[in-house]
């Protein structure tokens, strides 16, 4: 129930920013799921390094071999394909995370770059690689590349 709210807020959101665009009668608010995943990598957070020693510039060896080749894979499904990844222990591999939940520097870095959000999404791209970002209907900005599971520890 909360992802259909979800959904329905996004897409109100979507189109109050286009004024000249009206949602149809009867529109479904579950339609952001059948949409594909974009991804926009235009202004990710990459200056400075994460207090834990790895910088938020990701190489690029990292990008050719570990985002870019996800990145593409992601593309080419809806958010419903993207929702249903689940890891071996049952959980979601991509999901949103409220703001609460990562770590105070990454928290902190948010503010400090006004790019605050209170709901990020995250994408799994390996064993430990986490993609950071803010999900805007269907489009996933990139904030972060996470290589070693900082922005939200576990364990």
């Amino acid at each position: 129930m909360k992802a259909k709210e979800k959904s329905a807020r996004l897409v109100q959101a979507y189109m109050e920013e286009m004024p000249d665009k009206e949602v149809r009668i009867g529109a479904n608010p579950d339609s952001i799921f059948q949409m594909k995943v974009v991804i926009e990598c235009q202004n990710p957070d990459v200056e400075g390094s994460w207090s834990w020693g790895v910088a938020r510039q990701w190489c690029d060896q990292e990008w050719s071999e570990k985002v870019e080749p996800r990145f593409v894979e992601w593309s080419n499904l809806t958010w419903a394909e993207i929702d249903g990844f689940g890891s071996d222990s049952g959980h979601k591999m991509h999901h949103n995370m409220g703001c609460d939940d990562i770590c105070e520097e990454a928290q902190d870095r948010m503010i400090e770059i006004d790019r605050f959000y209170e709901v990020l999404f995250r994408f799994r791209a390996g064993n430990m690689e986490r993609v950071w970002g803010h999900r805007k209907v269907n489009i996933f900005h990139v904030l972060w590349y996470d290589p070693t599971h900082q922005i939200y520890p576990t364990g």
